[in-house]
């Protein structure tokens, strides 16, 4: 899974970089129309697959945090 987590943060910072060098409106009158086919065609599914993934993430980080005494991964120093 490491390698889909590490293509995904690239393809993320991609389309952050695309999206911070045009605007909705620059890409409309410029992008060929492969490119807006494309962008129609696939988009829904993936927008769905991201709000999914989005709405789990906001359930889970919505909750109180759970103080550090009570999670399940203490680390144990050795003493002295």
């Amino acid at each position: 899974m490491d390698d889909t987590s590490d293509r995904f943060i690239e393809t993320i910072s991609q389309l952050e970089e695309v999206t911070d060098s045009v605007t909705p409106e620059e890409a409309h009158r410029g992008f060929d129309e492969t490119t807006l086919q494309v962008f129609w065609k696939k988009w829904p599914e993936l927008s769905a697959w991201a709000g999914s993934l989005w709405r789990m993430l906001s359930e889970e980080l919505s909750g109180p945090a759970t103080p550090h005494g009570d999670s399940d991964h203490h680390e144990v120093g050795s003493s002295g």
